[in-house]
């Protein structure tokens, strides 16, 4: 009860500063203030009607796809959903049905819901009520009379899977013979959807994350940890807790682990580990602001009496894992697949001496997002089928992986480095989001 009520006590006051401000005027970012929902909501809505003149086109026609169909019921989304709908909308009304049409030339895309809403006006509406839809649907697409029509069914990617059986029995039906036989798998359409990303957008991505890293900076210090008090279960709370408070979104529970010289017992008591000098913690963390998620993984280190850094050994455990954040980052190159990346990565880093293991995943509208992923925790050879997709510019990775690294202050015990953090790949190269980390957070 005692620590549950310091850490209480401690956390008030941040809780507190991080309201933020309301303003009716033009939104702009600072990293010291969440934007209130009404402002992000035009931010939102901006990006989007500005990828569906710019990225939509592009996108069809590297498909070879004249239309796009998009099929969602309430509550159970299509994954793509989300991206093309404002603020205001928290799931898909009824039966959503989105269509997209490739005009060709300066002409661009079309962008039609059918049924009874326009989404705060991104979609010029095909009217019809409930019981209509299908009807509709096969009446916009006689008129259009498509070549190809991509419908979201993917055996690998998750994201581009969203059309259910029965949605997709209904859609063929409706669309009769002749158009059932022009279908074909949108899937690299929608993860290209996905994974692209405007300039503003990556502009954006920044304040976003130096967020994230603000709740970090100040889950790993004194402010809420007392050594000897505070265990790691009580920082993971707060942190979802600040979240919340916040106004932003999480979309996975915090985690914070210990490491300890000598080591620790598993598994841990119940209410977590308590956190003392010497500890070196690590955090797994992520939010979800302006339609944007994050992923980072950062340490800290619990000072002893009379320590002013961390012991040199785990130092170098933290440079070795930066080591092979720039390794891995050398081989995801445009064009390259994951897996090729993956192979690179983990000759050139266990030539240099290091331990690896690299598990890169991209991030943006979901988490774990669209995209090539670098290896698995558990494919360390290669993942099959997603990792033979080839990087592009203008998408956003978690660089995510670890080191094991012995440390000579601990009696050569060997500790896990592991690292994560967001970085975007431009037309010009590779940049960090608002990263990386190089030097541990100090918790006296």
């Amino acid at each position: 009860m005692r620590r549950f009520i310091t850490a209480l006590a401690l956390c008030i006051p941040l809780l507190l500063s991080s309201a933020s401000s309301f303003s009716q005027g033009a939104p702009t970012f600072r990293s010291n203030r969440v934007l209130t929902h009404r402002e992000q909501a035009p931010l939102q809505a901006r990006w989007i009607e500005q990828r569906f003149k710019t990225v939509l086109p592009a996108l069809m026609r590297r498909e070879r796809i004249d239309m796009w169909i998009i099929v969602s019921r309430e509550y159970n989304d299509d994954p793509v959903f989300r991206s093309m709908s404002p603020v205001t909308t928290y799931s898909s009304r009824r039966r959503t049905i989105l269509v997209f049409f490739d005009r060709g030339g300066e002409k661009g895309v079309e962008h039609l819901s059918i049924g009874r809403f326009d989404y705060d006006g991104l979609f010029t509406l095909e009217k019809t009520d409930n019981d209509g839809q299908w009807d509709g649907l096969r009446k916009v697409v006689e008129a259009r009379d498509p070549r190809v029509i991509g419908v979201d069914t993917s055996e690998l990617y998750n994201h581009a899977d969203g059309l259910t059986a029965t949605e997709r029995d209904n859609l063929l039906k409706a669309l009769g013979a002749k158009y059932a036989a022009r279908v074909k798998s949108a899937e690299m359409l929608a993860v290209g959807w996905l994974e692209t990303k405007l300039p503003e957008e990556t502009d954006a991505y920044r304040d976003v994350m130096r967020v994230a890293h603000q709740v970090i900076a100040e889950a790993f210090s004194n402010q809420i940890i007392v050594p000897g008090v505070t265990t790691n279960d009580d920082v993971a709370w707060w942190m979802r807790q600040r979240v919340a408070e916040m106004g932003l979104g999480q979309w996975f529970h915090p985690t914070i682990t210990v490491w300890r010289k000598g080591g620790l017992p598993s598994p841990a008591p119940p209410g977590g580990r308590v956190i003392q000098r010497g500890d070196m913690l690590h955090c797994d963390f992520g939010i979800v602001y302006l339609g944007f998620s994050t992923d980072t993984q950062h340490n800290a280190y619990v000072l002893r009496a009379g320590e002013t850094d961390a012991p040199q050994g785990l130092k170098d455990g933290l440079e070795a894992a930066n080591r092979l954040q720039q390794l891995t980052m050398q081989f995801a190159k445009p064009g390259a697949t994951g897996n090729q990346a993956l192979r690179g990565a983990l000759g050139a880093a266990t030539r240099e001496g290091l331990a690896p293991s690299i598990y890169c995943h991209p991030i943006g509208y979901h988490g774990h997002a669209a995209g090539p992923p670098i290896g698995m925790t558990d494919y360390q050879e290669g993942v099959p089928g997603r990792g033979d997709y080839v990087f592009r510019p203008n998408t956003w990775h978690s660089i995510e992986l670890n080191v094991k690294h012995n440390v000579p202050e601990w009696g050569n015990q060997p500790v896990q480095f592991a690292l994560e953090e967001d970085a975007a790949l431009l037309e010009s190269g590779w940049t960090w989001i608002a990263g990386p980390q190089t030097q541990f957070y100090l918790i006296k």
